[in-house]
C-alpha cells in the first residue's frame, strides 16, 4: 500500500497547481484515474486568475442518496526553485518532500485509494469532491455550491474534508474575509508639507483606532467554543502610502483581514471600521476614504453528536477538536446541509513551508481512516 499512496501522492504533486497556474491538467490526471476505478465523473468548468480552473465531483455506486461524501482542494500554496518543496517530490526515508503532499495531496490520494478498496461493496454511494483555489479564497468551493446538483442526492450522507489535522476530528473554526481601504487626498511638493492633503496622516489616525479595535474584539471573545485566540481576530496586513519620497502623500492603502467566531456578526464590525474610517478622515482636512467591506467566508461549526464526529472520535481516539486556519467545512455543512468534519493525514505545521511534507505511515493510515469510513457510511 506505502508504494501505491506514495507513489500517486508523487504523482499529483508533480503537476503545478500553485496561484496562477491552471488546475485542469491535475483535474484531467485525476478524472483518468477516476474513471479507471469506475467512477461516473463530472467536472465543473470555471476560471479564477486568468487560468481555467476545475472543479471535480465523482460518484461511485450510483444514482442512490450518497452515504458519505470526501472532500479536498487541488490547488497549492506558491513555491520557487530555492525550496525543498516543490513539483519534484523527494523521497527521504520515509519521508515525502513537495509542494503539496502534506496539503493536500496526499490526503486526496489516500482518498482516492480509499476508494479504490471499497467500491466494490457499497450499498450507499460514495462521493469525491475536488475543488480549485481553495488557498486563495475558497473560490472553488463557492464555484460549487452554486449548483450542488452535481453531486446528486446526497441529502443523507455525511462529509469529511481531508485537510491535514494529524487526524483529529475538527468541528469548528473561525471565518475569513480581507477589506480594502482607500484613503485620497491631494499632491504636493514636499518642500511644503501644508500645501497638501496627506493622506498618510489619516492612515496613521486610522492605524491606531484599528488596534484599538483589535484589543477590544479581544475582551468580546467567547472562551466556550474552545477556540485559540477565543476571539474574533483582525490584522492591519498590507500598508502602503504615497507615490514618491518627494511628494505629499495623495494616496494610502491598508488591507485588513479579519477571523470571525462562529456567529459573529461580521456585518456590524464593519460598521464599526466604517466610523474608524470616517473619524480619521473627518481629522484630516481633504482626505477622503472609502472601505470595501466583503461578506465573510463562513465560519465552521459542527455539533459534537453527528455519527461522522463520533465514529472519526472512536476510531481515531482523538476527541473532537478546532483549529486556528480555514477550510471549505462550513461552504460545504452550509451549502450541502449535511454533517461535516475536518480530518485528514499529516500535519498543518508541515504544511505551507519550505520543507513541506508528509510521512508514509501517516499516508497509510490516511488510506485506512478513509476506507473504513467508506465501510461505515455507504453500507
Amino acid at each position: 500500500m506505502s508504494d501505491d499512496v506514495v507513489t500517486l501522492t508523487e504523482r499529483l504533486v508533480s503537476v503545478d497547481t500553485a496561484p496562477g497556474r491552471s488546475t485542469s491538467p491535475l483535474a484531467e490526471l485525476l478524472v483518468e484515474r477516476l474513471n479507471a476505478l469506475g467512477a461516473r465523473v463530472r467536472c465543473q468548468r470555471g476560471e479564477h486568475g486568468g487560468q481555467p480552473q476545475t472543479n471535480i465531483v465523482a460518484r461511485f455506486g450510483g444514482d442512490a442518496p450518497a452515504g458519505l461524501v470526501l472532500g479536498g482542494h487541488i490547488d497549492t500554496v506558491p513555491w520557487d526553485d530555492g525550496m525543498r518543496a516543490t513539483t519534484e517530490a523527494e523521497r527521504d526515508g520515509r519521508t515525502l518532500y513537495g509542494r503539496g503532499t502534506c496539503d493536500m495531496k496526499g490526503p486526496i490520494a489516500a482518498q482516492v485509494l480509499a476508494a479504490a478498496s471499497t467500491a466494490g461493496a457499497l450499498r450507499r454511494p460514495l462521493v469525491l469532491i475536488y475543488s480549485y483555489a481553495e488557498e486563495i479564497g475558497c473560490h472553488g468551493a463557492l464555484h460549487l455550491m452554486a449548483d450542488p446538483s452535481l453531486l446528486g442526492d446526497v441529502s443523507g450522507a455525511s462529509c469529511v474534508v481531508g485537510e491535514p489535522t494529524g487526524f483529529l476530528p475538527i468541528v469548528a473554526h473561525k471565518g475569513y474575509a480581507v477589506a480594502g481601504i482607500r484613503l485620497s487626498g491631494e499632491p504636493a511638493h514636499s518642500s511644503d508639507p501644508s500645501a497638501g492633503a496627506d493622506a498618510s496622516v489619516a492612515l496613521g489616525l486610522l492605524l491606531r483606532e484599528l488596534h484599538e479595535l483589535r484589543d477590544a474584539l479581544r475582551e468580546e471573545g467567547d472562551p466556550s467554543l474552545g477556540l485559540t485566540p477565543p476571539c474574533t481576530t483582525l490584522n492591519t496586513g498590507l500598508v502602503s502610502a504615497g507615490t514618491a519620497a518627494n511628494i505629499i502623500p495623495d494616496r494610502a492603502e491598508l488591507r485588513v483581514e479579519w477571523r470571525p467566531l462562529p456567529g459573529f456578526d461580521s456585518k456590524a464590525l464593519g460598521q464599526r471600521v466604517q466610523r474608524i474610517v470616517d473619524r480619521a478622515c473627518a481629522a484630516v482636512p481633504g482626505v477622503t476614504g472609502r472601505l470595501d467591506w466583503p461578506e465573510a467566508l463562513p465560519a465552521f461549526r459542527q455539533a459534537d453528536d453527528a455519527p461522522i464526529v463520533t465514529f472519526l472520535a472512536s476510531r481515531t481516539g482523538h476527541s473532537p477538536g478546532t483549529v486556528p486556519f480555514y477550510t471549505e467545512a462550513e461552504l460545504y455543512r452550509g451549502g450541502l446541509g449535511i454533517p461535516t468534519v475536518v480530518c485528514g493525514p499529516g500535519a498543518i505545521a508541515n504544511a505551507h513551508r519550505v520543507d513541506e511534507s508528509i510521512e508514509f505511515d501517516e499516508l497509510e493510515a490516511g488510506v485506512e481512516l478513509y476506507a473504513d469510513t467508506i465501510r461505515e457510511f455507504c453500507r
